[in-house]
């Protein structure tokens, strides 16, 4: 038995729903037989420039074997770029029930992935399964289980879609780049309350007494569609960027509650536990990277009076299509709108070397490495950083990354105010303002947050909005181990604790913050979870996956599953590594028995 969500009902105003049914508030078209669902899509940090496929649908299977396509239009999604947040790309209200399962088509005929190797150097990549034969349409099938999708009657709940890279890919080359694939999805009825989450849409309407904003989504690169509406709610600290101009507070939303319907709108904000967005930031107008010219994302590794070089830059046409350039050059002009640090009188002075960039102008008909931005818009970005504390007064650091990029890839050149004053990514110095860094010493390892200081500057590399100590211990850490042809079952558990034997296997480790050179000498004997609370999943190849909330029941499933005629082929974690025991603490594991599907 199937339906359509989409002639049911849309949802017309909600507030989003958090953590299953019952949480949240709907005033929408939802009747007494139909309940509100609310999807995200989300990410986990990989080491991909752009990764485009194109979703073809998405099905929800309620219990009885009612099926529900809950996506109205063929979508391509670049999921490299919800590795930091979560996107809203959908509000639908549809039948009451248990939904048990979700069945995703992608088509990676025309896929768009990039990889880039730890030099940083990219590479467009050939995607293929475990027979090496080139993919065209996967459908990825997954059960929720204990976590199934509880929609009930006038009530909101949330879906997360995670297409988890690691788990997903394995690059077997990099020139050529081939990318061997099996698409793994992390689907979890809930919203992830700690990250931050973005939604795009058109003006509905705007209510100053209630400090509400009610938007038509508009996911991705849509400027139509039923995709449904969204309520978000504003506060006096809510940050606006309307037409490159920032304002605060009420300032913002009375020009807000002045434009016309249907005017292009970008939020982004939180879920708190009683599933209400709360906008943190607003963009509108020219601010929106939507508004009509391309649109370019990249990030500043050199400068040279007004022409900004751009490394691994996602191009956006006005036309709504997608591409990819390893480098792209962008001219700006005195005329060019700045904007992203919210003081009130950023010019094109304000970006320098290091900076993430959302630039909006027009590339060239005949060279896409070519933009003119002379009479558009520049959005700064907050930047990232890491690497080891070479000096503490000053500040400094010996860089690892910006961006998750290299720190060999950018020239400094021009950065300050002489040329031997220009930034050294060996000695990067810091301006931490009233920032407390007295407990850092001498060779710690540090993640940063900020904006590399003007452009020809005198004093300082990088104003720093945070600065957080890593270690082993405290930095997020990811392994992925891949068995093509193990000779042996490489999984068993004792104890617990998966015990791994990693004789045939290609296995990486990383921590995030932490050079690879120290890491590679890591070994990791076993993974565990000390929390019985998390995101477990078994994969069969070609069959389905199913996901599990608690550890314990996910070793109930893995150990029935290694009884069987399949041998695990693919392992992926995430957690933190105690380098002391070579135990992976897990917060979510994935293990994959079999081949990959094909199709």
């Amino acid at each position: 038995m199937k339906t359509t969500a989409w002639w049911l009902a849309i949802a017309s105003s909600l507030m989003v729903g958090c953590g299953g049914a019952g949480s949240g508030s709907a005033s929408s078209t939802a009747t007494d037989e139909t309940g509100t669902v609310q999807i995200a899509l989300t990410d986990a940090e990989e080491d991909f420039l752009t990764y485009q496929v194109e979703v073809l649908g998405i099905t929800l299977v309620r219990e009885d074997g009612t099926e529900v396509d809950v996506l109205p239009a063929t979508t391509e999604v670049d999921f490299v770029q919800y590795q930091q947040l979560s996107e809203l790309f959908m509000v639908a209200a549809i039948p009451a029930g248990h939904y048990r399962s979700v069945l995703v088509n992608l088509d990676y005929a025309d896929a768009d992935i990039v990889v880039q190797d730890s030099a940083g150097v990219s590479y467009s990549a050939t995607v293929v399964d475990s027979h090496s034969t080139t993919i065209s349409t996967l459908e990825v099938s997954v059960d929720l289980g204990e976590g199934a999708l509880n929609i009930g009657r006038n009530s909101v709940a949330g879906l997360t879609l995670d297409l988890d890279l690691a788990a997903s890919n394995e690059v077997l080359s990099y020139d050529p780049a081939v990318v061997e694939v099996e698409p793994f999805l992390m689907v979890v009825a809930s919203q992830d309350t700690d990250r931050e989450h973005r939604v795009r849409g058109q003006l509905i309407s705007s209510d100053t007494d209630t400090a509400e904003i009610t938007l038509a989504i508009r996911p991705m690169r849509h400027r139509s569609g039923e995709f449904g509406d969204l309520v978000v709610a504003v506060t006096e600290t809510t940050r606006y960027d309307i037409d490159g101009i920032p304002y605060t507070g009420s300032d913002g939303l009375a020009l807000i509650a002045a434009l016309d319907a249907a005017t292009p709108i970008v939020s982004y904000g939180s879920l708190d536990n009683t599933g209400t967005f709360t906008a943190t930031e607003i963009l509108t107008g020219a601010s929106v990277d939507w508004s009509g010219d391309d649109v370019v994302k990249g990030i500043v590794t050199a400068r040279s009076g007004n022409v900004l070089t751009l490394n691994g830059a996602v191009v956006e046409r006005s036309g709504h299509d997608a591409s990819f350039a390893s480098m792209l050059e962008v001219t700006l002009s005195e005329e060019t709108g700045v904007t992203g640090r919210y003081d009130g009188d950023s010019t094109i002075a304000d970006i320098s070397v290091g900076q993430s960039v959302l630039v909006s102008g027009s590339v060239s008909t005949d060279d896409i490495t070519k933009m003119d931005a002379s009479t558009g818009y520049v959005r700064m970005k907050l930047n990232r950083l890491s690497g080891s504390v070479t000096t503490t007064a000053p500040l400094s650091l010996d860089l690892l990354s910006i961006n998750s990029r290299n720190s060999e890839l950018f020239d400094f050149s021009g950065t300050a105010d002489s040329r031997d004053n220009d930034a050294d990514p060996t000695t990067y110095e810091l301006q931490t303002a009233t920032l407390d860094v007295t407990n850092l010493a001498t060779g710690d390892w540090v993640a940063v947050a900020g904006y590399p200081t003007a452009f020809g500057a005198a004093i300082g590399d990088f104003d720093a909005v945070t600065v957080n100590e890593i270690s082993f211990a405290s930095s997020r850490a990811d392994y992925v181990a891949h068995w093509s042809d193990a000779t042996t079952m490489p999984v068993s558990i004792s104890n617990d604790t998966l015990v791994l034997d990693v004789t045939d296997a290609s296995e990486r480790l990383r921590l995030h913050g932490i050079p690879r050179e120290l890491v590679a000498g890591l070994e990791v004997a076993g993974v565990t979870a000390t929390v019985d609370k998390g995101h477990f999943a078994v994969q069969i190849s070609a069959t389905s996956t199913a996901i599990y909330l608690s550890y314990s029941d996910f070793l109930l499933a893995l150990a029935n599953a290694l009884e069987g005629t399949e041998a695990v082929s693919h392992l992926s974690v995430q957690g933190q590594f105690d380098d002391s025991t070579g135990i992976l603490d897990a917060s979510s594991i994935m293990v994959r028995f079999g081949e990959s599907s094909r199709q």
